[in-house]
């Protein structure tokens, strides 16, 4: 009965996972790549080093929407942070004052401007096989 009872919650859990797809819009520019980030928890959040899990899609020319997916994601509660790395260079890059001046986004499209985001501001919920959300690109001076 141990035995079936584990290999019953291996099934489940194995099951537990699903792919996450995140369509990123207002890309306006073709050069560099699409860098993003998903977290976990709120102390890694939006820490570049400390992502859960994390992907980078080189951008092709004339498209302006792109899909970025991330597979065997377990279910559970998630925040994504979206930039365009415009020169490639693999980090979100800012001015002297902290302030980024690349294109970024974050899940639920959260909206700040004089802050970093708060985890539970761009938290959503995962809990499909396939689930997709959808992120607008947009400058800091923009807003």
């Amino acid at each position: 009965m141990n035995i079936l009872f584990l290999l019953l919650l291996n099934f489940v859990q194995a099951e537990q996972k699903g792919t996450l797809t995140v369509n990123v819009r207002n890309v306006l520019q073709t050069q560099g790549s699409i860098q993003m980030a998903v977290y976990n928890n709120e102390k890694s959040f939006p820490s570049e080093s400390q992502s859960f899990r994390g992907g980078a899609l080189p951008l092709k020319s004339g498209i302006i929407n792109h899909q970025l997916a991330c597979d065997q994601l377990p279910f559970g509660n998630y925040a994504v942070a979206v930039y365009h790395d415009l020169n490639n260079n693999g980090k979100m890059d800012k001015n002297a004052l902290g302030i980024p001046t690349e294109p970024y986004a974050f899940s639920n499209n959260v909206k700040v401007k004089w802050r970093a985001p708060k985890f539970q501001e761009a938290v959503f919920g995962f809990n499909a096989k396939q689930q997709e959300i959808t992120v607008e690109l947009k400058r800091w001076s923009a807003q």
